[in-house]
């Protein structure tokens, strides 16, 4: 099953298929997925696209997902030059979060739409805020 609040048709399918437990190992086959002190492996590394939010915050939202061992990706959510510059960022990042408070409609749909061409994971976070950020990141890390 997917994570709460994740969209990700792949990745829902793959799960159904797979029945039977087993221990994930990360992308550098050398630990567990879970375990700390892979995340500062480069290979295990995410890259986290934000689009829009508060530009304020930017640095903020920065430093939230740098302490959690991740790259941040921040593209302002004004689609002025049309998708390609989205689509650009969204090959580039392994997830993509997009809160709706501060972004047209247009451009979530975009989002959404290249999230699915493309396989990435995407997140619609409802605020803006540093806390609904703060909770969207850990939701990755657990």
């Amino acid at each position: 099953m997917a994570q709460t609040g994740w969209t990700n048709i792949a990745f829902d399918r793959v799960n159904k298929k797979k029945s039977k437990r087993r221990t994930v190992n990360c992308k550098c086959g050398t630990r567990p997925a879970n375990d700390e002190g892979c995340r500062n492996c480069k290979q295990c590394m995410k890259k986290i696209l934000i689009i829009g939010g508060i530009t304020k915050f930017k640095h903020l939202y920065a430093d939230l997902i740098e302490n959690c061992g991740h790259k941040c990706i921040y593209l302002d959510g004004y689609l002025r030059k049309g998708d390609k510059p989205l689509e650009k960022k969204i090959i580039k990042c392994d997830m993509v979060f997009c809160p709706v408070d501060c972004n047209s409609h247009n451009a979530c749909a975009s989002a959404k739409k290249l999230c699915r061409k493309h396989g990435k994971p995407i997140k619609i976070l409802t605020s803006s805020s540093v806390t609904n950020m703060a909770k969207a990141i850990k939701s990755i890390n657990l």
